[in-house]
C-alpha cells in the first residue's frame, strides 16, 4: 500500500470518527451543514475535496477515491488538515470548545501519523 493510500485511509477513519462523535453532540443535520461549509471553503484551495459528498448519514468517499490518484500524499495531507482545522474552528465557535475537547484525543494522533508517513518518503 502506497503512502497516498495510507494518508487517505487515515483521514477517512478520522473523519468517520469525527462524524460519529460530533453527530451525537450536535446532530447529523447541523454537522452535515458545518462539514459542507468547511468543504466549500477549504475546497477552494484544495479542489479535490469537492469530491467528498456529505449527507445527513455521513460522508461518501466514492467519488473522491476515483479522483485521488493524481495527487501527492503531501497535497492530500494539507487539504485534509485544512478541512479538519476549519471544522475545529467552527466547532469551537459554535460550542465553546466542547466538541473540540471530545475530538482532539482522536484527531491529534492521526494527524501526527500522517505527518510521520510523509516524513518517511
Amino acid at each position: 500500500m502506497g503512502s497516498a493510500d495510507l494518508i487517505l485511509g487515515l483521514y477517512s477513519t478520522l473523519l468517520q470518527e469525527t462524524w460519529d462523535i460530533a453527530s451525537e453532540l450536535i446532530g447529523e443535520a447541523i454537522l452535515a451543514l458545518l462539514l459542507a461549509s468547511s468543504l466549500e471553503k477549504v475546497g477552494k484551495k484544495y479542489p479535490f475535496l469537492s469530491h467528498l459528498k456529505v449527507t445527513e448519514e455521513g460522508i461518501s468517499w466514492k467519488e473522491l477515491r476515483g479522483q485521488i490518484r493524481s495527487l501527492s500524499p503531501a497535497e492530500m495531507h494539507r487539504g485534509f488538515q485544512g478541512l479538519i482545522n476549519h471544522l475545529f474552528y467552527l466547532f469551537s465557535a459554535m460550542a465553546e470548545g466542547v466538541i473540540s475537547r471530545e475530538l482532539f484525543p482522536k484527531v491529534f494522533p492521526k494527524v501526527r501519523e500522517a505527518e510521520r508517513i510523509l516524513s518517511q518518503k
